[in-house]
């Protein structure tokens, strides 16, 4: 789950790479590590992967994402090493096809949703943000349809600017995603950190696509914190995994 980018190597089409080092934000357990690889063209974000290392180093997941039929709803492939697999393919202006498969399970489950208005799914919701961020700083909040993939379903959520912070010492601004009904109430909101400078997602903490081993079921609430140099607890990323 990640903001586009938008650096000087971004808009002169180059590769982007980045780290997040997820913990359990309640505990503080570091959990695993995300090797975020991006490609953007004219400031557009294209296409991208992530890897996710656990805390001995080895590859728990793969994501691959293509955002060329569609700037905020990608078509993309989640596999976890548990064999548990997700995602959304045959994304036209009309609609998209999210498809799962859960761990131990042979056949795909599918559903297809319309695409109307202002939609995201997966790491494009953060491309609709930045493309809104200005409004949001200013008090705005933003709705929009969100695709679950893992839910083969669509939800109507909000976002607003509910705080300031700083982050790595400089200035941050706090933001939460909630659903937009009655939903929110049982539903889990996201808080995310973005820089007011440049755009760029600081923090993520909320729902894991990632699982726990120990359950089998995405983590509840991590705190995912996109750091400028790894911190210790990380050191079991393999070297090369880092340019």
């Amino acid at each position: 789950m990640l903001a586009s980018l938008v650096s000087g190597a971004a808009m002169a089409g180059d590769d982007v790479v980045f780290y997040g080092y997820a913990f359990d934000n309640e505990s503080g357990e570091y959990l695993y590590t995300e090797k975020h690889s991006q490609v953007f063209e004219n400031g557009r974000w294209l296409r991208g992967s992530i890897v996710y290392y656990d805390t001995s180093g080895a590859v728990v997941g793969r994501k691959s994402m293509d955002f060329s039929k569609n700037p905020y709803i990608p078509e993309f492939r989640l596999e976890l090493a548990s064999g548990y697999v997700e995602g959304i393919r045959d994304v036209t202006d009309e609609e998209a096809t999210l498809f799962r498969v859960p761990a131990g399970q042979e056949s795909e489950e599918t559903a297809t949703v319309d695409i109307e208005g202002r939609m995201a799914a997966d790491s494009g919701f953060h491309s609709l943000i930045y493309d809104n961020l200005d409004d949001i700083l200013d008090g705005s909040t933003e709705k929009f349809r969100f695709a679950v993939a893992g839910n083969l379903d669509d939800y109507s959520f909000r976002v607003r600017k509910v705080g300031e912070t700083t982050f790595e010492g400089d200035p941050a601004a706090v933001l939460k995603v909630e659903a937009a009904t009655l939903l929110r109430l049982i539903a889990p909101s996201l808080e995310l950190i973005y820089s007011p400078a440049d755009g760029r997602l600081l923090e993520y903490r909320g729902l894991s696509n990632v699982h726990d081993p120990a359950t089998g079921k995405p983590y509840e609430n991590v705190r995912i914190s996109y750091y400028s140099t790894p911190p210790e607890d990380a050191e079991g990323v393999p070297e090369a995994a880092y340019p």
